[in-house]
């Protein structure tokens, strides 16, 4: 309603929301696919999925100053900001899953998972790369210690982490990635739990897929 729509928009979340109509027909199409989409970036923080019925009484003033001319409308607001973009894309639950990731820089993928870049940092990964091809471990140990305290992602200390493990266990990587797998695959965690160990994996299998790669070169 206006209230909710004042308060949410530009402050610290990437918002997208769909005007509709009770009495649109492609309205009554989307809402089963926004349902979805909603349910796919719940456990993300940074990100709503929000839906305006621009006919109530209590959201008609949003919806005139928004210029909702036709339904549904969708629009996205950028994190901070009150100025929309007009999203004119595919209305699968695809295609507004690619859009949202690629403007609020997440990962998710349909049905609420996460991509397998998710939790990966390019700037340590090069540091991964040196270390598969063969680079002294106690050199990159410091300059990935040195590298990610310049880097906010929470992740990047679980590659500091993980250099730290292998040096005290060469099979370190192998045996922690089969241990996150079998914890994946068991299921009943909590959607955030899930969440921290695929990127965990995501960040492990940099590792793994140049050990692979080495041992079939041998």
């Amino acid at each position: 309603n206006d209230q909710t729509f004042k308060t949410e928009i530009g402050g610290d979340k990437d918002v997208i929301v769909a005007f509709t109509a009770p009495w649109c027909g492609h309205c009554k199409t989307l809402a089963p696919i926004w349902e979805k989409l909603a349910n796919d970036y719940a456990n993300e923080p940074t990100v709503l999925v929000a839906k305006v019925d621009a006919e109530a009484e209590n959201a008609k003033a949003t919806a005139q100053k928004q210029g909702i001319k036709g339904y549904p409308t969708i629009k996205f607001f950028p994190k901070g900001s009150t100025e929309p973009v007009a999203y004119e894309g595919g209305r699968s639950e695809d295609a507004l899953v690619k859009y949202i990731n690629e403007k609020a820089g997440t990962h998710r993928t349909v049905g609420g998972g996460l991509d397998i870049t998710a939790g990966t940092i390019a700037a340590l990964d090069s540091f991964v790369s040196k270390y598969t091809s063969g680079g002294a471990l106690e050199t990159i140990q410091k300059e990935i210690l040195a590298a990610s305290e310049n880097i906010k992602d929470t992740y990047a200390q679980y590659y500091v982490k993980v250099f730290d493990k292998l040096a005290q266990n060469p099979g370190y990587v192998e045996k922690e990635s089969k241990r996150l797998n079998n914890l994946l695959k068991k299921g009943g965690l909590a959607p955030e739990k899930v969440d921290d160990l695929t990127k965990r994996s995501n960040i492990l299998s940099k590792f793994v897929a140049k050990v692979q790669s080495a041992k079939e070169e041998l």
